[in-house]
């Protein structure tokens, strides 16, 4: 009966180790376990929400998504019209409505959750005219606890503009942000008729020109070669010239050019030298001004009222020289009376023609 004390003893302690191990494996690593597979679940989830945000846009089997846009110009310091451009600084509100990201009731607190932009749905906004604009602010959003996003940011640089400047120096400009969602069709994203601009020119560097807000136009951005239609929303801004500089340093002077060929008519015919040179050197000077005008202007395949105004002048400067020869040879050989009705003619057609030209140059 010893015996069978001591071997039930021995037995015992080994029993006993198992059965802590056994405890210990049950109550550490198999909670340790869980929280593994747990996580693992959470970060599948989370990662198959992300996708739904970010590939899906709210409401999908609804109607379009409505995106409005609010776009404040806060300078516009240079028109280029040899470059067609035109250099802005803009701050743009962009916002929508993804009931995705809402907060249940009993959680909302009234603060806005900044969220980075590439982890929620956009609708993939694109300035089609863009030609070196640089973002000032980071791509995030703020959500409100109802699931409304608002994406800020603020541009700045070079706009593409397509200027008719026939009118010149007397011309409006129309200078477009053209804004399409590049990804989704019209069926899928529209923008809001709410959308608007606002700007203060008074506080604009372009000060040679009148800057006027336009209201908001929605279209269409259509590819036709590719059959891509995408919705377009065009802000404007009326840029009207201010032609006081150009009247003064380009029309002016070369009125006064036009004035001094005229002078030939009030000299005696047979002053031959000074009424050919008075001529000549108004000839050469308008060449010059033509070529600064041409400088100031890009290359195009159409007249503006300037070039109208300088051809005319030119040929006006011709005609002087051509009459003051003819009225010079006639002196010359003891033609004189003729030689002064001539000039007496001349006179008075020359200010009807100078009249005619700007007739022409204003109504063209």
């Amino acid at each position: 009966m010893n015996t069978k004390h001591h071997s039930d003893c021995r037995a015992s302690p080994t029993s006993l180790l198992t059965r802590y191990a056994w405890q210990a494996i049950v109550s550490r690593v198999l909670p340790l376990l869980l929280l593994m597979i747990s996580h693992s679940l959470f970060a599948q989830n989370l990662e198959s929400g992300a996708y739904e945000l970010i590939g899906d846009r709210p409401d999908s089997g609804g109607d379009a998504t409505l995106v409005s846009v609010t776009l404040y110009v806060i300078d516009i310091d240079s028109v280029d019209d040899v470059k067609k451009r035109f250099n802005i600084d803009m701050f743009v509100n962009t916002s929508w409505q993804d009931s995705r990201l809402a907060v249940a009731e009993n959680l909302r607190t009234g603060q806005n959750r900044t969220i980075p932009l590439d982890e929620i749905w956009s609708p993939r906004g694109l300035i089609v005219n863009d030609r070196g604009l640089s973002r000032q602010l980071p791509l995030v959003a703020d959500v409100d606890d109802h699931g409304g996003v608002q994406y800020r940011q603020r541009f700045a640089g070079e706009l593409a503009v397509d200027m008719d400047l026939r009118k010149f120096p007397f011309d409006t400009q129309i200078l477009p942000i053209e804004i399409i969602s590049y990804q989704y069709s019209p069926d899928h994203v529209r923008f809001s008729t709410s959308s608007a601009i606002s700007l203060d020119d008074r506080r604009f560097s372009a000060d040679s020109w009148q800057f006027k807000m336009l209201e908001p136009k929605i279209e269409e951005f259509t590819i036709s070669a590719a059959g891509v239609v995408r919705p377009q929303l065009i802000i404007a801004i009326e840029a009207k010239r201010k032609a006081f500089y150009y009247v003064a340093t380009m029309l002016l002077p070369m009125a006064l050019i036009l004035f001094m060929s005229w002078m030939v008519f009030w000299l005696q015919p047979d002053i031959i030298p000074t009424r050919v040179g008075i001529s000549t050197a108004s000839i050469f000077s308008l060449i010059a001004f033509g070529f600064s005008i041409r400088l100031s202007l890009p290359p195009v395949s159409y007249l503006t009222r300037t070039d109208i105004f300088a051809i005319g002048s030119m040929l006006m400067v011709f005609l002087a020289l051509a009459v003051a020869v003819v009225g010079s040879r006639w002196a010359h050989s003891d033609r004189m009376d003729k030689a002064l009705r001539l000039n007496c003619i001349a006179r008075w057609a020359y200010a009807g023609l100078f009249f005619l030209v700007l007739a022409a140059a204003t109504v063209y």
